[in-house]
């Protein structure tokens, strides 16, 4: 049967595992709007209905029917996003941060237009981080602040103007901020983290930020996030160590309420509202987690796709992977395709995913790459390159007269060898694997030696 080349699909596959029976598949769509901007989900005009607000080069544009229309227009790339009450009159405004001399402006809306008010502040650093709460409850929103060098600033808003109010320590990155009214007063709490390890709870005290807590857990902080509760927020750090600490107000102070070994949790977490935690690691790719009492149990896995921010709009997840583009999952199927150069000889090779890594069948790969198979005692192959001997669940492989080791065991599945990558780098191929395109291309290397 001759192999033919097929178009390309829009959408990307990725197997989700999961411990529970019955594992689903998602796809990946591409967000080309997306692509490089600082995106904020946000009810810009109070209506009930959140829209996904863009901060790009030249402005703010507001996405509707998957086409960036311009809101606002303003020098440089507006790099963060905040929405809140800065005027007292119950609208939300906006608050950005640009790259351009870390430039940070307010806009209020009238009449549909949304115009600039009071002074604009100078951070000189690019702007990362925004958010807008009226820490003094004085009806007037107060802006947070974080630069990409990690200094984190509060200004108090009065009258359309900003004024410093704090400024983190200096020397010090700070890797999260979280606002939530930690001790039920009625005031909203600034939570911060900072990379050396510490976290922090500032109250207003009359006229100034004083502290309610400190702690030093062990190890450099990763991630702090905020878990709201019915009764009082709980705020939780995970470090370095991969130690997972969350503490909570209880009858007039601060107590531990979570505190375990969490090796699991990626670089980057986001809580998601009746989801769970997600988790971006450089490692094992997305993972969704249920928080417990005692420790954190995955849900499902998206193996080989990574990121490092992600947000939840109208019951779906997007993230941000990086190269700056804006990916959807979505309910789909999974199919790998596989190339050999530029023939495809999808469904013609049949592969396992385990764990993330891959594995293919040896029957079929013995026409289509040309090698030759016995399969008698430990298996024996023959490729361009020479000899491989192979033995089912090992880790080494018998290659003239030595024995190689291999970063995952052969697998025997019904009967049937699949390998692993490295095998096929002896036998004379190179397996390029695209997991973001769940594509595999397998060429024939001419310098197949290590």
């Amino acid at each position: 049967m001759p192999l033919s080349k097929k178009a390309v699909c829009m959408a990307v596959f990725f197997v989700l595992l999961m411990e529970a029976a019955g594992a689903a598949a998602y796809t990946a769509v591409a967000e080309p709007a997306l692509f490089g901007a600082h995106v904020l989900v946000a009810d810009l005009w109070g209506q009930g209905q959140p829209s996904l607000l863009l901060g790009k080069e030249g402005g703010v544009f507001v996405l509707e029917e998957s086409e960036p229309q311009p809101l606002i227009e303003v020098p440089g790339r507006v790099t963060a996003l905040a929405a809140g009450d800065l005027t007292g009159d119950f609208r939300p405004d906006l608050a950005l941060g640009t790259d351009r001399g870390g430039a940070l402006y307010l806009y209020t809306e009238r009449g549909g237009i949304w115009e600039r008010h009071g002074h604009a502040q100078y951070l000189w650093d690019t702007i990362v981080g925004l958010d807008i709460h009226d820490f003094n409850n004085d009806g007037w929103g107060d802006v947070v602040a974080l630069t990409d060098r990690g200094e984190a600033f509060v200004y108090l808003s009065r009258e359309g103007n900003l004024f410093p109010l704090w400024k983190s320590p200096s020397g010090e990155v700070v890797v999260g901020m979280e606002v939530a009214d930690v001790d039920g007063n009625g005031y909203p709490d600034l939570v911060y983290a900072l990379r050396s390890g510490y976290v922090g709870v500032l109250t207003w005290g009359g006229e100034e930020f004083v502290t309610l807590w400190e702690n030093y857990p062990w190890g450099a902080v990763e991630s702090l996030l905020i878990i709201p509760h019915a009764s009082s927020p709980e705020w939780l750090v995970v470090t370095s160590q991969k130690m997972f600490y969350a503490w909570r107000w209880q009858n007039g102070e601060v107590i531990t309420s979570r505190k375990f070994e969490a090796t699991a949790l990626g670089e980057h977490l986001f809580y998601i509202p009746q989801q769970g935690l997600l988790s971006l690691s450089g490692v094992t790719g997305i993972s969704l987690f249920d928080l417990e009492t005692s420790g954190v149990v995955e849900r499902w896995r998206v193996p080989g796709l990574y990121g490092d921010h992600a947000f939840y709009f109208a019951g779906e997840l997007y993230f941000r992977d990086k190269t700056q583009a804006y990916l959807r999952l979505v309910e789909g199927s999974p199919q790998w395709r596989l190339f050999v150069g530029d023939k495809e000889v999808t469904g013609f090779i049949d592969v396992l995913q385990r764990d993330g890594e891959l594995f293919f069948s040896l029957l079929d790969l013995a026409p289509v790459l040309g090698l030759a198979l016995n399969l008698e005692g430990s298996w024996q192959v023959t490729g361009a390159a020479g000899d491989v001997a192979l033995w089912p669940g090992q880790t080494v492989l018998g290659w003239q007269g030595l024995l190689v080791p291999l970063a995952n065991p052969v697998v025997e599945e019904a009967g049937v060898p699949y390998v692993p990558v490295d095998v096929l780098s002896l036998l004379g191929w190179t397996v390029q694997i695209d997991f973001l395109r769940q594509q595999v291309t397998f060429l024939e290397n001419w310098g197949w030696w290590v």
